[in-house]
This record gives C-alpha cells, sequence and structure tokens, in this order.
C-alpha cells in the first residue's frame, strides 16, 4: 500500500506532503463511488494509518469532505499522490487517513463526478466537513448491510421523524434509541447503532450516565466487540447521538445499518 520513506515538510495544520506510516491492508476498505456522496466512519490516529480504495477512470472528478482536523492523502493507480480532483488515469485509487495527534473518529464522505459541488484540493490536507454514531437493535431476523451509496445516510430523514438535539439534561434513561415501527407498513427499515470502544469501564459509564440498557456486542461490520449505545432508524439522529456522546467522552462510532424486513 502507498507509503514514504522520504521526508517531508509538514503543513500548518501538522500533515506532512507524504505519509510516514504505511497503510497496512488490513486497514484499507474498498468503496465503490458514484454521483452520490458515500459516507464512512473510520477511526484514525498518528500512528496507524485508515484507508479506501475505489475504481474510477480518467478524467473523473473526486470529490471528498470531513470535518475532522485530519491528514488525507489521495494516491493514484501508480502510487503518485494526487494533487488535483481530476483524475489523470484509470485504474484503482487509495485514499489514506491519518490524525496529526492523537485519535480521532473520522466521518468521510467521498463521490466521483458529484453535481455541484466543488472537487477537493488534495495535497496533505486535512480537509474540512462532516460526521455520525449508536445502536440497541434487537437482533432477530435482521438482515446485516454495511452502509453503502444505496442503503445509507445520504437520505433526507423520513417525513414522520424529526432530528433533535440532544440534551444532556435528559440523561442517563432507561432506554435510548428507536423503538421498531408497530406499522407493517414501515417496513424495511434500517437501524444505525452507536458504539463506545470496548471496555468495562465504557459500559459503566454508558449505563450510569447514557443508556441503562447499553450492552456487550459483536460489530456486525467488522466483527469486534464493542458497547452498543442505542440504535436509531434515523441517520441524522444517530450522528447526533454519537456527537453528544463524544462531548462527554471519547471514540463513539455508527456501526453497520441492520435492516428489518418486516415486523417481528
Amino acid at each position: 500500500m502507498p507509503n514514504s520513506k522520504n521526508q517531508a515538510s509538514t503543513s500548518s495544520k501538522g500533515c506532512l506532503d507524504k505519509p510516514e506510516q504505511s497503510l497496512e491492508i488490513q486497514n484499507v476498505k474498498s468503496v465503490v463511488l458514484g454521483e452520490q456522496m458515500l459516507r464512512e466512519s473510520v477511526i484514525a490516529n498518528q500512528s496507524k494509518s485508515m484507508g479506501y480504495t475505489f475504481e474510477a477512470k480518467a478524467n473523473q472528478k473526486l470529490t471528498y469532505t470531513t470535518n475532522q482536523n485530519v491528514c488525507i492523502w489521495v494516491f493514484t493507480p501508480d502510487n503518485q499522490l494526487l494533487n488535483t480532483g481530476v483524475l489523470p488515469t484509470t485504474g484503482k485509487y487509495t485514499i489514506q487517513i491519518s490524525a496529526p495527534q492523537g485519535s480521532t473518529t473520522v466521518d468521510l464522505s467521498m463521490g466521483l463526478d458529484v453535481a455541484q459541488a466543488t472537487p477537493a484540493s488534495i495535497p496533505n490536507s486535512s480537509a474540512v466537513t462532516s460526521a455520525p454514531s449508536p445502536e440497541n437493535t434487537p437482533n432477530s431476523s435482521a438482515v446485516t448491510s454495511a452502509p453503502s451509496p444505496e442503503n445509507t445516510p445520504n437520505s433526507a430523514p423520513p417525513a414522520n421523524t424529526t432530528a433533535t438535539r440532544t440534551s444532556r439534561s435528559n440523561f442517563p434513561k432507561a432506554s435510548c434509541g428507536d423503538p421498531l415501527p408497530t406499522n407493517p407498513n414501515d417496513y424495511p427499515v434500517d437501524f444505525y447503532p452507536v458504539y463506545l470502544p470496548d471496555s468495562e469501564a465504557n459500559l459503566q459509564l454508558a449505563r450510569s450516565r447514557f443508556c441503562q440498557d447499553a450492552l456487550f456486542k459483536q460489530r456486525k461490520d467488522t466483527g469486534s466487540i464493542v458497547v452498543q449505545v442505542a440504535s436509531f432508524s434515523n441517520y441524522q439522529r444517530a450522528i447526533e447521538f454519537r456527537d453528544f456522546l463524544n462531548s462527554e467522552t471519547s471514540g463513539s462510532t455508527i456501526g453497520a445499518s441492520t435492516r428489518w424486513l418486516n415486523k417481528p
């Protein structure tokens, strides 16, 4: 995977012109990009880079945005740093992400030939834009699918839901998140889980300060054990809750959606 051994200058935001670390294959996810922005969430830190690969054609325009202060590099199929939003050749491109310091949850939106969007300026950047996170969803008769361009966060909230700002004064609660719909016509429905990292301390924190029904759970997208705090049928509410958790603690993320095909 892309890696640079050469000395590189540092930008004003703490990012090198070229990454120092190798991008390990187990930390890279293959995605399919199109004209609709695809949102992905990942934890990046200073010592370990995370990445995405995607296929593209020559002269397509790459757009990406994130609102976290992170370092992002884009490599061409021949392992050269990309310095423009216009892709020079057909093949597999790689996006490498790391944090200039510490660890942070990165919410990255990506697309190719996105209408009415300005291509990202790519050099050594810490590109700037928006973010996600909870889940306490039932787990029987569910079909799991990682968020994808067809099955994810770009769509507006359903007409019968209203995203509201989470208030600290409302917690702790006996249970957080959304219940399964009672109307069979509301199915299929996707639930987005919000997690904290796996630790007994985080479980006790979640139960005492946020949601008393928080529990250990295995992530369907990565297989790792995490603390599931809540789950929402509206992606925007999941984002707001994740951000609320991160304002009180750290490391909260949104997991892959779980699709309920019918009322259990």
